[in-house]
């Protein structure tokens, strides 16, 4: 199956945005951030399988309602995430920490904002570039959610700071 990943955000925040009930004028509904404590294989953004799992931290997860209970932004706080990624024998532990800010557009799309270290992956279904990168800086994501597989198409992908290619790293 084919799907694309903004971080952490791309299971725990799709779960709660059909999960969540709308409510009054900019509500905001916290609730503990998912982490991915069990090893997952992830497939498609490099040319072989790459396995990812948090080995520790937490968070908060806050979905914010406007006054039509229409969900505006979702606000992911990562607190002191470390996550390992491995293939091929070879093993990247990192700081999955940053923040990460989610607006549904009118046009359907979804306007991502991920700040500080974090990891950013695509496997470029609708670019046609696929890729997994380890993020220190601004990343600015406009996706499209797919219902079929849970998780966001990029569309376009602009990286302000550096940028480490997982894929060659894992190679």
């Amino acid at each position: 199956m084919r799907r694309s990943i903004v971080v952490v955000v791309s299971m725990a925040a799709a779960a709660l945005l059909f999960a969540a009930t709308p409510a009054s004028a900019l509500t905001k509904v916290r609730s503990p951030l998912t982490l991915t404590t069990e090893p997952t294989v992830m497939e498609g953004f490099c040319p072989f399988p790459v396995t990812y799992q948090d080995i520790r931290g937490s968070g908060t997860q806050t979905l914010v309602f406007d006054t039509d209970g229409n969900l505006v932004r979702i606000d992911i706080q990562p607190h002191g995430i470390i996550s390992e990624l491995s293939a091929n024998g070879n093993t990247v532990t990192f700081n999955n920490s940053g923040p990460i800010s989610v607006f549904p557009q009118p046009d359907g799309t979804d306007l991502v904002i991920v700040r500080g270290g974090s990891f950013v992956a695509d496997q470029g279904i609708v670019t046609g570039d696929p890729f997994f990168h380890l993020t220190t800086g601004r990343v600015v994501v406009v996706s499209v959610f797919d219902p079929d597989t849970g998780f966001n198409d990029f569309l376009s992908v602009v990286s302000t700071g550096h940028v480490t290619d997982l894929c060659e790293a894992l190679a």
